[in-house]
């Protein structure tokens, strides 16, 4: 994810100083840390700013109040790993099952056919 300027078209690397473009504090001078993706699924951009006694106050904005919009690049190596690694989770997780459901299988397929075996090798009691 980026952060990128839509006055230059730059991306903005983490400590650089943003200035509010609207709002109640419009101009104010923030440092950029990082982007942040919140519960809802957007993202905002953590800053801090310099608050006397307190040291660095943190927040976080909507990039649309610096003027700047947040990019996902994913290059198409990155997706085709995500889709293998994400198959692949879910063949080793039914392999998995399979293999646990195998267990009471088998101990209902020998108390059943106990008696059978019992009887076939001449150790049944009749």
């Amino acid at each position: 994810m980026k952060l990128v300027s839509r006055a230059t078209g730059q991306e903005v690397t983490p400590g650089s100083t943003l200035h509010m473009q609207s709002g109640s504090a419009a101009g104010r001078a923030w440092r950029f840390e990082h982007i942040v993706e919140r519960p809802d699924g957007n993202h905002h951009v953590h800053v801090t700013r310099l608050s006397g006694k307190l040291g660095r106050t943190p927040r976080q904005y909507h990039p649309d109040v610096f003027g700047c919009d947040i990019t996902i690049d994913i290059t198409w190596r990155q997706s085709v790993r995500n889709a293998a690694h994400h198959a692949w989770t879910k063949v080793d997780d039914y392999l998995l099952a399979g293999a646990f459901a195998l267990v009471p299988l088998a101990f209902f397929e020998q108390y059943h056919l106990a008696e059978t075996i019992t009887s076939a090798l001449g150790f049944g009691g009749h």
